[in-house]
Order: C-alpha cells, then structure tokens, then sequence
C-alpha cells in the first residue's frame, strides 16, 4: 500500500510515519505539511490510503475530499472527537483517529483500509476520475480505445472524442486495471479494444500502433490471460 501523511503537526507526521514502518503490508508513505501539497500530491500520484488531518491551516481536509479518487480509503485525523459523527458523511472516509493518537487505533484504521483495497470490486476499476481543465471528469475506461503520451500529458482516446490530462504516462499507468497493456514507450492500449494485432503493431479503429519488441511478450500473454 502506498500510503499519503498530510498534517500541519510534523510531530505527528513523524509518528505517523513511525506507526506505518510498523505494518509490513505498507510499502511506501509519503509525508507533507501542507494542504496546498497535498493537493498536487494527490492530482500525480495514486495512493490507497491518506492519513489527513482535517484542521489544515492552509486549506481544509473538508476542501481536499472531494479531489481524492473514490478508490482511495481516508482516515481523518482530528482533535475533535465529536467528528466521529460528521465523518459519516463522507463516502472516502473509512475511519478516523482522534488525537492523541495510539498505534493500536491506527492500526485498526490501516487494517479497514487494507481490506477495501483487497475488496475493490472489477466494477470499481471501470472508472477513474481525470482532471481535464479545471475540473475533474470521470471516464468509463472500458471507454477508452488507448492512450498515448504527448508531453507533461496524456491523451485518453475514445471513439468519438478525445480527453486531456497533465500527467505522465507512468503516473497513469499504475491506475489502470489489468486489460491495458503499454505497448510502446509513449502509448498504452486497451487490450479489449484491439481488432488485429502482429508481431510489429496492433490496429484499434483506423488507428494503427507500433509494439516495441520489450513490450510483445507482455502484451500476448495478457492477451492470451484475458481471452
């Protein structure tokens, strides 16, 4: 689980952090004091489980829920323990850790997070919301024919239309469920959406797509998994 720290508190980011290098399935934990960070954090990078305090100075935890993914468990941190109630409210948060905070908790919040990640159902992975603008859309990806880099952005493809986002190809890559295959070092396809494919390239639609050599076996096992 790549797990997101933000809390104005650095003490508490520090016991935080201390509390996740206790819970062997929590790969990687990312730490800022800043909500405005946080924000752009959360904008490039994919996390399963955000720890955030709801008393930001800068920008509240309350402004910052409804930029996070739907798929991404959030536990609040706040001083008020009558927020118990409130949190209810809010469809990411799956817990919430009153302060002063003890690992026993937090270790019963983790554990909630870890099970709706390994719940995610197949129909969870068909959307994800892209920031397109000054807004965020949400896309059907059964929807998407590939997706193609161009720059600081990526370019979701469909059949009528075209979606434009800031961020890198890597970044997308990692939210992607499993019948999208990168072909190329600049283009992934939606390994459903392909009409033919040979040993050099692939065709979706009228679009033809080269296949580097480091990438066919990969793509013809996924296809063969998935036929």
């Amino acid at each position: 689980m790549h797990c997101l720290i933000v809390d104005d508190d650095p003490l508490i980011c520090d016991l935080l952090q201390h509390f996740c290098s206790k819970v062997d399935y929590i790969s990687q934990v990312t730490t800022t004091n800043s909500g405005f960070e946080s924000v752009n954090l959360i904008s490039q990078n994919h996390f399963d489980l955000i720890l955030l305090d709801y008393d930001l100075p800068d920008i509240s935890g309350k402004e910052i829920l409804p930029l996070i993914q739907g798929r991404t468990a959030v536990i609040m941190i706040t001083a008020n323990k009558e927020f118990a109630l409130e949190s209810y409210n809010y469809d990411q948060i799956i817990d919430y850790l009153a302060k002063p905070i003890e690992f026993a908790r937090f270790f019963k919040g983790v554990q909630k997070a870890k099970n709706l990640t390994e719940s995610s159902t197949s129909q969870d992975d068909k959307h994800l919301f892209i920031k397109d603008g000054n807004q965020w859309t949400k896309v059907n990806l059964d929807q998407v024919l590939y997706i193609k880099s161009a720059g600081n952005y990526v370019e979701l493809i469909f059949e009528h239309k075209k979606v434009l986002t800031l961020m890198t190809l890597k970044e997308l890559e990692q939210k992607l469920p499993t019948h999208f295959q990168r072909v190329h070092r600049s283009c992934i396809v939606n390994v459903h959406s392909i009409d033919t494919i040979s040993s050099s390239d692939l065709v979706i639609g009228q679009e033809e797509i080269s296949i580097s050599s480091s990438y066919e076996k990969e793509l013809m096992k996924k296809i063969s998994l998935l036929n």
